[in-house]
């Protein structure tokens, strides 16, 4: 026997489309694999960028302080710097200290102030007189009090003289400074501590230097300023390295801060779960693409049989013809292997939450895509050494294991495989945390319920589309050829018919589900923290304050606040709430009566500072307060100082809102934005997962769109012949192209109709279950599905003409003789 080797690669360019089929196919398989890897890998980066973003970026590498009861008497700290500087030679520490607030005599009025020293603070201020930096630099907040002018030496002359006044810091801080926001930004609400900003020392040594007068307990911060880790293995490495670097200075201090401790441990936990929650559907994903790899080589066996059976019949085995599919498919499949790793690695800002991949991400991928490139191969040769031998040695002995197998409900399977899905989504626990600021437990079985739904749906249409194509024959309507003749092609081909409307329905219904639940996430992360903020930014004021700067006017509000123990109220000023509120449904003529919000019992109620309210309207939710509270107008106070705090709430970025309050002299504390108030990351992770089953679909769709386009060229004999005496029968070419759009369309809008709905029940169902944070308002609802309906009626309709072009096309230019002898 001579093995046919030496011309099968020549031999595979006869056939330019199987060539393509395969390069294709092998691409979006390696893609989906690769992208699996890849998104899991960029959920940890997205996370760290995240939870960094929440927190102060020049104290990520852990720190020391020492301040309260730990701080050290003044005399001790030029002492204290030396030794921590000698301590950490490999990276120099950036050292701020600051007196506590005293009496001072600036040679004007007397005030209090404190003192403070950190190198290149005068590089981070805002210059407002003078600027030579070899003496005192004043904040306007003490310059103002005490008519202070440049050059001027305070303490009788024992301090540096002024040489600039500058703008006293204020929320939100910049990088630079928010390590030190305690010692740099003084409470000026706070009646029992005492509010003042940093006069800067021009170097440690007259810091050191201070009159005895001027110097109490001072305290000290040791911060290292480093690079921003972008990964999760960056993160951990500066948390380890800085833990050890500051261990042997750490007894000295009260009080460590690593703040990066927890992210690193929820970053790692957000890839456990993205990729708990990608791994079956990648599988799923693998298995359907080597089913497509299997069905390619069926066709190049159909294809090639009468080639096949004459080197059948000069002595080549199964074996031997299997390993001619190979060399025939193998280097297309090697090719499309590699363009659907580039494909992953250059589409990453697409489909993933980060663009930045840990180190080796690519080298796994690429392992994988080896793996499947390699697996593909092994579908490649069994299935051409099967089909030749069913086709020249038990051709007549049928196929009991695939009737079988076609036979069974796997239907049924699915749906239970649902039913228990449900079952984790009811039981979950989405919503417990383990510890404080860790992430919920995320189950994947929980999230793979709507998927589990699109999936039956799908099995289930296809299974009654083959027994409805199998029993067509009964159909008669030939008073409308068009469509009779598109039955009947139909039911000709009711094997790839039912195999494009299956993985139809599979890509429009995961398509819907990923959109629907990643979108749903990212409203309700953007309305509950609305809702619990009040509005996008927010800043304690004065309750003496009582109206707003102009520039704040029409997007602004003052809001009382009102807390006793676990009950609470909120004062609001009708005339202005709905404007610098967090935009959410009310009555305006309900806010000028008192409110009972939630769950709160129908009763009369007293809290301090507001008068007794039995209040018979009622809302079931609010801004701040949620599902339980009261709410009472401004106008039934009495004495503005008795109710317990007064904020500012503003639709305005919190800079402008800061900005404008401090330019109007309004002084403000404890500023706060939405986009800060709710940890995200459970969200997120959701999110994620479902953007990665939502571009999941979207590689379904193509092999879809390719499946449809390959069925009409793979009948394209049967059907050029067929059309070509249907039209010497009288039927004219717009009949020929009604009934071409009459049979690809069923296909199509059948799968995009069941896929939709499919998806709608399944979504409907679970988007409210999976709420992360179910104790803020409101409940996650599935986002407006019309844009991503017209999306997909519109892409199927554009696939649908084309492939009835080509259809229509072939019948045209077809000649009878030459399809005939064929």
């Amino acid at each position: 026997m001579q093995i046919p080797w030496r011309a099968a690669p020549r031999a595979a360019l006869s056939s330019p489309l199987t060539l393509l089929v395969s390069v294709v196919t092998a691409l979006l398989l390696s893609f989906v694999v690769a992208a699996a890897v890849m998104h899991s890998a960029a959920s940890g980066s997205a996370a760290i960028d995240y939870q960094q973003n929440r927190l102060c970026k020049e104290a990520l590498h852990p720190s020391l302080e020492a301040t309260g009861i730990g701080g050290f008497p003044h005399q001790h700290v030029a002492e204290l710097v030396q030794v921590v500087t000698a301590a950490t030679p490999d990276t120099p520490p950036l050292i701020g200290t600051y007196t506590r607030e005293k009496r001072v005599d600036f040679g004007g009025q007397q005030t209090m102030a404190k003192f403070g020293h950190r190198p290149g603070a005068t590089d981070h201020l805002k210059v407002l007189q003078g600027g030579s930096k070899d003496g005192l630099w004043v904040p306007q907040s003490i310059a103002v009090t005490t008519d202070l002018r440049l050059g001027e030496r305070g303490m009788g002359g024992r301090l540096p003289p002024v040489t600039a006044v500058y703008a006293d810091v204020f929320d939100p801080l910049p990088e630079w400074w928010c390590s030190e926001r305690h010692f740099v930004v003084p409470n000026v609400l706070d009646r029992d501590e005492l509010a003042t900003a940093v006069v800067w020392m021009p170097s440690a040594e007259s810091f050191a230097a201070l009159p005895p007068e001027a110097t109490t307990t001072t305290d000290v911060t040791v911060r290292f300023p480093s690079e921003v880790p972008r990964t999760i293995d960056e993160a951990a490495t500066l948390l380890a390295k800085g833990t050890e670097r500051i261990a042997p200075i750490e007894d000295m201090f009260n009080r460590k801060v690593s703040h990066l401790a927890l992210p690193v441990e929820n970053a790692a936990q957000t890839v456990t779960n993205v990729r708990s929650a990608v791994l079956p559907l990648t599988l799923i994903s693998l298995l359907i693409g080597l089913a497509g790899i299997a069905t390619v080589t069926v066709q190049w066996a159909q294809r090639r049989q009468h080639e096949l059976r004459l080197l059948w019949v000069r002595g080549a085995g199964p074996f031997a013809l299997g390993g001619r599919g190979v060399l025939e498919l193998g280097l297309p499949l090697v090719v499309g292997g590699a363009a659907g790793l580039g494909t992953a690695r250059l589409l990453l800002p697409l489909y993933a939450p980060s663009d930045i991949l840990p180190p080796g991400t690519v080298s796994t991928a690429a392992s994988a895509v080896v793996a499947v490139v390699a697996l593909s191969i092994v579908v490649t040769f069994a299935t051409a050494a099967l089909r030749t031998h069913r086709m020249f040695q038990a051709a007549l002995r049928g196929n009991r294991l695939r009737n079988v197998l076609a036979a069974l409900p796997w239907e049924l399977v699915t749906a239970a495989l649902a039913v228990w899905a449900w079952n984790r989504v009811e039981h979950s626990g989405l919503a417990t945390t383990t510890k404080i600021g860790g992430l919920p437990r995320i189950d994947a079985a929980a999230l793979a319920f709507p998927l589990l739904v699109v999936l039956t749906a799908a099995l289930l249409t296809a299974r009654l589309a083959k027994w409805g194509l199998a029993a067509s024959h009964r159909a008669r309507f030939w008073s409308k050829p068009a469509a009779q003749l598109a039955l009947r092609r139909l039911a000709a081909a009711r094997g790839p018919v039912t195999g494009v409307l299956l993985v139809g329905v599979l890509a429009v219904g995961t398509i819907a589900v990923g959109t629907a639940i990643a979108g749903s996430q990212k409203t309700a992360l953007d309305v509950k923290s609305g809702m619990f903020t009040g509005s996008n930014s927010v800043a304690r004021i004065s309750s003496k304050t009582t109206e707003l700067p102009e520039s704040l006017r029409g997007d602004s509000t003052i809001v009382g606040f009102v807390e006793q123990v676990d009950r609470y109220a909120l004062v609001v000023d009708p005339r202005t709430f709905r404007e610098g509120a967090f935009p959410f449904e009310i009555d305006p003529a309900l806010l000028t009566e008192p409110l009972r919000v939630g769950d709160v019992p129908r009763r009369e109620v007293r809290l301090p500072g507001l008068p007794p309210v039995n209040p018979s309207a009622w809302v079931p939710a609010f801004p701040k307060l949620g599902r339980s509270g009261w709410v009472v107008p401004v106008d039934r106070i009495e004495d503005r100082d008795d109710v317990g705090s007064w904020y500012v709430w503003s639709r305005k970025p919190l800079g402008e809102l800061t900005s404008a309050l401090s330019a109007a002299g309004v002084k403000h504390f404890n500023p706060g934005e939405k986009s800060k108030a709710v940890q995200g990351l459970p969200f997120l992770t959701i999110q994620w997962t479902f953007g990665f089953v939502t571009a999941l679909g979207a590689v379904l769709a193509v092999v879809a769109a390719i499946a449809l386009l390959l069925a009409v060229e793979v009948r394209r004999r049967q059907n050029a012949l067929s059309g070509a005496f249907s039209s010497r029968m009288g039927l004219g070419p717009a009949a020929m192209l009604r009934s071409h759009l009459f049979e690809l369309g069923a296909v199509a809008a059948a799968a995009v109709v069941i896929g939709m709905t499919s998806s709608a029940v399944s979504s409907g169902v679970t988007v409210p279950k999976l709420d992360p944070a179910p104790r803020l308002t409101p409940t996650p609802e599935v986002p407006d599905v019309l844009p991503l309906l017209v999306t997909t009626v519109a892409g199927s309709v554009l696939v649908v003409l084309v492939a009835a072009w080509i259809a229509v096309r072939a019948v045209r230019s077809a000649k009878i003789g030459e399809l005939i002898r064929a």
